[in-house]
């Protein structure tokens, strides 16, 4: 469990991106294999899809979680600003 948080810190937009396109690719085979009639591939292709786009939308709401606390962040340190420029006004 800890190396998978530890994988997690590593993970780029650039991964992201590349999962994204894998997922795209793959989907892309699901619907060629289904023109084509290929059960066995479609099933296998699909799999795939349900793997993929389940680290997918883990990513991308991990990055989303991070760039929330971010902007926390930078909004407690401008009030926090704020609040010292305020008092040194008074005195």
């Amino acid at each position: 469990m800890a190396e998978t948080k530890a994988q997690a810190w590593m993970i780029t937009d650039e991964d992201l991106q590349e999962l994204e396109g894998l997922l795209k690719e793959l989907r892309d085979r699901v619907d060629k294999a289904h023109d084509d009639g290929r059960i066995y591939m479609m099933q296998q292709y699909t799999t795939l899809v349900a793997t993929v786009s389940s680290e997918v939308r883990k990513v991308r709401n991990r990055f989303d979680r991070e760039s929330i606390a971010a902007m926390r962040r930078a909004h407690k340190e401008l009030k926090l600003n704020a609040r010292g420029e305020a008092s040194d006004e008074e005195e």
